[in-house]
């Protein structure tokens, strides 16, 4: 892989600037098209009007439930600079998200090859949920915090200073950092160092110890971020409060919407179609060792046609399942220590008890973005399709935010 002067691979550097772009341009046309001089307000919707006001006003309320590193980091820049929170913002995101990339390519290329590399550097960029990685989200702060973390795990020169800081930094960017505490004990384990890993997963943990006494502090309640998610009918722990969010999910991918609303069978035609795209699926997947080629033009045939009729609903579906297996499969292809944390994070995403962004989460976890691209370098058709593809969906889903609908 070609590197520039810097030592970055110059793979990364493209495929970040593109993407960027592919997100960037599509809403800033939309957005100027639809309501002229409104790009700013539309760049501070939904969680980023929380972290904006924690800049601007402190904490309260439901805002509790936002972990303070990257309005800490805005705040202090935008005060040196003396610039408005929301360029500060974008510009810590995005940088954010370059310096991950280097981070995930060496991780990668150390884990996993220089040719899964690459795969996992294009996926990571070309898939719509990198539009989290472009606005005023925790996403790319989180993805490069614990990509550092994971890469001083896997160092054979494991030191418990550097493995306490970048936990505690995870663990202080969002709640689900704090699962990072197995690796860490994992990593000093295999090197027959169990006390000092003891002592670095004491320290990982301070940064949510800093966050319980800053809630503390601030509200006289140190898990005002755990009671703050009411807000958003998140109850974690292991219980069925979410199970009617999953069944509703699965009924809108398998009946269809007018189906599951009305809790009746009054559109015959989805079922059929999706028994359509079933059988199709069926059919290539039996031609896959004999005709090859025929089975790969009809699994396009099968996905298309599944994300048509089944929409975005179908797409987040088929993320989350896709990370389960890929969990499994990628158990032998990881060191476990990186293989730990990509587990411990959707078991830790599984119990937040709904589907609410539950693909962008998964897209921001680095272990889960490995066993994407590893698997598809070893199918490379499917690799250049999905590149495309995401590409694609990237430029879509831009236009959807541009225009304030939902998108994960």
């Amino acid at each position: 892989m070609a590197r520039t002067a810097a030592g970055m691979p110059a793979l990364v550097g493209w495929s970040w600037l593109i993407s960027r772009l592919l997100f960037f341009l599509p809403l800033a046309i939309s957005v100027q098209l639809r309501e002229p001089g409104e790009l700013a307000e539309r760049l501070r919707q939904w969680d980023a009007a929380h972290y904006l006001q924690i800049v601007t006003e402190g904490y309260s309320g439901d805002n509790f439930a936002f972990f303070p590193l990257f309005p800490a980091a805005t705040k202090a820049v935008a005060g040196l600079l003396h610039l408005a929170p929301l360029p500060v913002a974008l510009m810590l995101s995005n940088g954010a998200f370059l310096a991950a990339l280097v981070v995930i390519e060496r991780l990668s290329r150390r884990c996993l090859g220089a040719g899964a590399a690459r795969a996992v550097v294009l996926l990571t960029c070309f898939n719509p949920m990198s539009i989290f990685f472009a606005i005023p989200y925790t996403e790319a702060f989180y993805l490069l915090v614990t990509g550092l973390t994971l890469l001083q795990l896997v160092s054979p020169r494991l030191q418990v200073p550097g493995a306490a800081l970048l936990g505690a930094l995870s663990s202080a960017t969002r709640p689900t950092g704090v699962v990072i505490l197995p690796s860490i004990l994992i990593a000093f384990a295999r090197q027959r160092r169990a006390v000092a890993g003891l002592v670095a997963g004491l320290g990982a943990l301070g940064g949510l110890g800093a966050v319980a006494l800053l809630n503390w502090w601030l509200s006289g309640d140190p898990l005002a971020f755990l009671h703050a998610q009411q807000a958003w009918e998140v109850r974690p722990g292991f219980n069925l409060s979410g199970l009617p969010f999953w069944l509703e999910r699965l009924s809108k991918v398998f009946l269809g919407p007018a189906n599951t609303k009305a809790s009746a069978l009054i559109d015959g035609s989805y079922p059929a179609q999706f028994c359509a795209v079933l059988g199709t699926g069926a059919l290539a997947f039996g031609l896959r060792r004999r005709h090859p080629g025929s089975s790969f033009a009809l699994s396009l045939v099968a996905f298309l046609a599944y994300w048509l009729v089944a929409g975005m609903s179908g797409l987040s579906l088929l993320v989350v399942v896709g990370a389960l297996l890929l969990s499994g499969w990628g158990l032998s292809r990881l060191p476990l220590e990186v293989w730990a944390f990509g587990a411990a994070s959707l078991v830790a995403y599984l119990l937040k008890q709904h589907t609410m962004s539950l693909e962008r989460h998964i897209f921001a976890t680095v272990p889960l973005l490995m066993l994407h691209g590893a698997w598809f370098h070893e199918h490379p058709r499917w690799l250049r399709f999905l590149v495309g593809f995401g590409a694609l969906l990237l430029v879509i889903y831009a236009l959807r935010f541009a225009n304030g609908q939902w998108i994960g």
